[in-house]
């Protein structure tokens, strides 16, 4: 799993003041509106907006944190991969290989960690193989 480190404080602290935030605010609705239905509306809506930002602030930190834990030259190999795609090109690990300058074993070995790790798997057309980003492989690179 992660290290702990002095950014993972800074979380549980951001964290811990929107709790706090929303407690206030849960006071302070209660204390104006009773026991009412618009009250019950607020505290959901509340509790939503909640989830939002948490669920947000959370995968933005720990999507940054797997950035750097991938090693430069597996991501570049991912973000190329996506700039095909979206000029509508498919990649095929020669024409990958040609991009990055470099050996067959070198890109196989850097192929078959992307795999293991689930940010890319291998489609075949024909007799021809094709590389694509998996669902985790897309939201990694942006």
């Amino acid at each position: 799993m992660f290290q702990y480190d002095h950014k993972d404080k800074n979380l549980f602290v951001i964290l811990l003041l929107l709790f706090i935030i929303t407690e206030v605010v849960d006071d302070i609705f209660d204390h104006l509106l009773g026991n009412s239905v618009l009250h019950s509306i607020l505290q959901l809506l509340l509790f939503l907006l909640l989830l939002f930002i948490v669920t947000r602030t959370l995968f933005g930190h720990y999507k940054k944190r797997v950035k750097t834990l991938i090693p430069e030259d597996l991501m570049m190999i991912l973000v190329i991969i996506k700039k095909e795609n979206m000029k509508g090109v498919i990649i095929n690990q020669s024409t990958l290989r040609k991009i990055l300058d470099i050996t067959k074993p070198t890109l196989k070995k850097r192929i078959d960690t992307l795999l293991e790790m689930n940010y890319l798997e291998i489609k075949q057309r024909g007799n021809n193989k094709y590389l694509q980003l998996t669902s985790t492989g897309h939201t990694l690179v942006k």
